[in-house]
């Protein structure tokens, strides 16, 4: 006798916008640039994902379909001066920022781009002096907590009034980084704010067999900081929530946890099927997606004409196809390069000119093993 898989536990979240248009704070320029954002980073993740198919990325590809609405609204929110981290699901905070997607796609590709020159990849965009966009720190899972409270550290002793906004899906809020660095950050009341997007798995892990709590703003009592949970699909909804939670960390209050609720559309990364995702709670989100709810809101409530909706979606695949070109048409970094930037500066750096005679030639190695051959018969590692 077969068995079948108990439904999910479905939220109470609404399928449309329930904001009024009148009472918002928000022009018509300023409606059209986050859904500008929330759309070109859709249409560079469609994109992104036929790239990993087609064997042309370095790398996996992990897309954030479905969380656009989190990346948009709190970034909206930031001053000059403050600095964010991203994980791999915030493609739109990049674009709202004003970072070029050709720019974004050479890193996937590997090419020979400022500022990383091919060290980086996409998922880890850093870029302090343009974007406020702090460095991906992955030396653990969870260690842009500890790392963004450092930066709110310093934020403090120069009494600098900036915040440090860290986004973190739900699975890293479970390892240790992520107490250390709040509990931290708790005790000398820093303006750090972590913006939980709870998608509903850890890779394939549901929430329930991972936390011990239903909420991951439950888990703010331990640190006592500020926290509030929102629908994450709502624009509005979650611009709400972060202002309360930035507002507090930048008055001296200390730190705050903003929860979101939204969905993870595709799988950990494109190489996972998202087989373990009950068929009614992916129905159940797809119907709520955070740029179609917007769409229609902008149209039918916000009486926002189609025509300039649809000049915005036409221009984010123009800006994809231009990307593309742009990354393809770049060169790989130089193997001679691979030692540069590793170490400070030194007085005793090999010159330029230097570089290529400090390489022992792969004829004479020094490595036993690659010696080794079947015939000898003492020494080496046969």
């Amino acid at each position: 006798m077969s068995q079948t898989s108990p439904k999910p536990d479905l939220p109470d979240f609404p399928a449309e916008i329930e904001a009024d248009p009148k009472q918002l704070p928000y022009d018509k320029e300023q409606l059209l640039r986050f859904f500008a954002a929330m759309r070109l980073a859709r249409a560079f993740e469609e994109k992104l994902g036929a790239l990993y198919r087609q064997g042309k990325l370095l790398g996996a590809a992990y897309l954030g379909m479905g969380q656009e609405a989190t990346s948009v609204g709190c970034i909206s929110l930031l001053d000059k001066g403050d600095y964010f981290s991203t994980v791999s699901r915030n493609l739109s905070a990049w674009f709202y920022r004003g970072v070029e997607p050709g720019h974004v796609l050479a890193r996937w590709f590997g090419k020979d781009q400022s500022p990383s020159h091919g060290r980086d990849l996409g998922l880890f965009l850093a870029d302090l002096e343009n974007y406020g966009i702090a460095p991906f720190h992955n030396g653990s899972m969870a260690a842009w907590i500890p790392t963004g409270a450092g930066y709110a550290l310093s934020f403090k002793m120069r009494k600098q009034p900036n915040i440090y906004l860290a986004f973190t899906g739900d699975g890293a809020t479970s390892p240790g980084d992520f107490y250390e660095g709040l509990n931290f950050a708790s005790i000398h009341k820093l303006p750090l704010v972590i913006i939980a997007e709870m998608n509903q798995f850890a890779y394939s892990t549901p929430p329930e067999k991972q936390m011990p709590v239903k909420n991951i703003a439950d888990r703010a009592p331990a640190f006592n900081i500020y926290s509030e949970i929102a629908y994450g699909n709502d624009l509005f909804k979650v611009i709400d929530a972060s202002r309360r939670g930035i507002d507090h960390a930048r008055s001296g209050n200390g730190p705050a946890l903003i929860e979101l609720k939204t969905f993870r559309q595709r799988g950990h990364g494109e190489h996972d099927d998202m087989s373990y995702v009950p068929r009614e709670l992916r129905e159940f989100w797809e119907n709520r997606d955070p740029i179609r709810m917007y769409r229609r809101w902008m149209i039918e409530r916000a009486e926002i004409p189609a025509l300039d909706i649809e000049r915005i979606e036409e221009d984010a695949s123009h800006q994809i196809e231009r990307a593309v070109e742009y990354a393809e048409a770049l060169p790989y970094p130089s193997p001679e390069a691979v030692t540069e930037r590793l170490y400070a500066p030194s007085p005793h750096d090999p010159r330029a000119e230097d570089r290529k005679n400090i390489f022992e030639p792969i004829e004479n190695p020094a490595v036993p093993s690659l010696t080794a051959t079947k015939e000898r018969s003492t020494g080496g590692h046969f």
